[in-house]
């Protein structure tokens, strides 16, 4: 029984290792796109007031969806605060 048991755990931890090594090679492709990481410099910055939301700051500053959503893509718009930094034109590097 030892035996079968030794055998199950090898098993195992070969399907796991070669799960892990599958994860972390799609990982790597799907982060490093061509292999630079792009850094957002903003060349413009707008600091959010009472009653501002996403689609208003985007129709005053003619800033479209796209480049609204990529220069901030971490602002979460159903929960903005007052004084929060909203990046309005930039470039990458």
């Amino acid at each position: 029984m030892a035996k079968a048991s030794y055998k199950q755990a090898m098993l195992l931890s070969f399907v796991l290792f070669f799960l892990l090594c599958i994860n972390m090679a799609e990982s790597r492709t799907l982060s490093s796109g061509t292999g630079k990481n792009s850094v957002l410099i903003c060349s413009k910055i707008y600091g959010a007031n009472i009653g501002d939301t996403c689609f208003s700051i985007m129709q005053n500053f003619s800033v479209t969806p796209e480049a609204f959503t990529t220069f901030n893509p971490n602002l979460n718009c159903d929960k903005m605060f007052v004084g929060e930094w909203i990046c309005l034109d930039g470039s990458s590097f």
